[in-house]
């Protein structure tokens, strides 16, 4: 069976207060699928981040057009879609207008009519994680009320033509996020993938109903406001979409190590550590073997901690020059955030790390090493290391 699979992510035309999920739900989306699925290769999988409609468009048309009898066609989307009063809904692309949906949005008339027929006998599946919005309202971001989201049971993509599956939030959480940065649907997509729980019959294969019946047991645990949706009653949900790898101890092992270095940003705590030396143990693993696969889960977190220790430094060396800092240092160490590309909540972490401490003086025996180079009209005001 042959495989093709879409990944898109917009984060354009967002218009909810902070950042969207849509391009770290596709990345990790994506990886995961390379590593956890068997049989899957590159070249298999397409990504779009933040395509324009005449992208998005190509992209399906593409697609669809290399699809043979027996293949599964697979798209997921991320991003902002609208729902019309007639069950249409709308997939926004980087270029969208939101007075113009019609014409510069992504339909699922088109999707619909661009998808292969039902005699070629294909798996036809498409994964929308979505802020879904309303299009009766004059405001572009108003979220869908309980009877606007029935629209999607009855939506024209509701047919053997193809499986739809999505969720749908609430009017006080309609696109719930969780801490790793992703939206809760493909968090729990993705841990269920990576687990193999989402094979709900233990077959070895994921299915549509699989997926279904894994995303409600895990939403209605973790968050009642998200509700997961299925449409296409004619379609074969039971048949599998994606085979699972099977078990082995450094699968499992892995598995476990990736959960706590994503959490934790690449820092394993004491208290990580030792439930993963429990767990090397119970798996039979040897030191060299836990070693080997942690410097390989480990490799593209060194990086990142590298400029974490170098932001902490700088902030260290701040500190023992005044107190409380000035606007000039406040500035340079926005600046450096900047250069490290630390995220905020990075730089929230080791500023409220450093500033419990009890007195800034005890700070200065900790510097180890140069001194970061202060800026001009910064080092002007010092001598010495204390102020002028």
């Amino acid at each position: 069976m042959g495989k093709h699979i879409l990944l898109i992510g917009v984060d354009a035309n967002y218009p909810a207060v902070g950042a969207s999920p849509a391009i770290a739900n596709v990345t990790s989306l994506q990886q995961t699928l390379l590593t956890e699925v068997d049989g899957l290769r590159d070249d298999h999988v397409t990504v779009l981040l933040n395509p324009d409609l005449r992208q998005l468009q190509h992209a399906i048309a593409r697609m669809t057009y290399h699809c043979r009898r027996g293949d599964l066609c697979l798209i997921y989307y991320t991003g902002r879609s609208v729902i019309a009063p007639n069950g249409t809904f709308y997939l926004t692309a980087q270029d969208t207008d939101n007075a113009n949906l019609t014409t510069t949005a992504l339909s699922s008339d088109y999707i619909r009519q661009a998808l292969p027929s039902t005699k070629e006998n294909l798996q036809r599946v498409m994964i929308l994680d979505c802020l879904w919005l309303s299009a009766e309202t004059t405001v572009v971001d108003h979220p869908l009320t309980y009877s606007e989201a029935t629209l999607l049971e009855t939506s024209p993509m509701a047919d053997c033509n193809c499986a739809v599956l999505t969720a749908q939030g609430s009017a006080a959480a309609p696109w719930p996020i969780g801490d790793s940065g992703l939206s809760f649907y493909t968090q729990w997509l993705i841990e269920g993938i990576t687990s193999g729980l989402a094979d709900m019959d233990a077959d070895g294969g994921i299915s549509v109903n699989d997926i279904q019946t894994y995303m409600e047991q895990c939403l209605e645990d973790t968050h009642g406001s998200l509700w997961p949706l299925m449409m296409g009653d004619c379609y074969d949900l039971h048949q599998s979409l994606m085979e699972v790898r099977g078990y082995s101890p450094e699968r499992e092992y892995r598995r476990g190590l990736e959960e706590y270095a994503r959490r934790h940003r690449g820092h394993l705590p004491v208290e990580c550590r030792n439930v993963l030396e429990f767990l090397r143990h119970q798996l039979g693993l040897s030191v060299a073997q836990s070693q080997a696969i942690e410097a390989d889960v480990m490799a593209p977190y060194a990086g990142h901690q590298s400029n974490c220790d170098r932001y902490r430094q700088a902030l260290l060396t701040a500190l023992s020059l005044e107190e409380p800092l000035g606007q000039p240092l406040k500035k340079w160490l926005r600046h450096l955030q900047g250069e490290l590309s630390l995220s905020y909540e990075d730089v929230a972490t080791i500023e409220r790390c450093l500033l419990n401490q009890e007195s800034y003086p005890q700070l200065a025996p900790l510097l180890t090493g140069e001194f970061p180079r202060l800026p001009e009209h910064v080092s002007s005001h010092h001598t010495n290391g204390q102020p002028a």
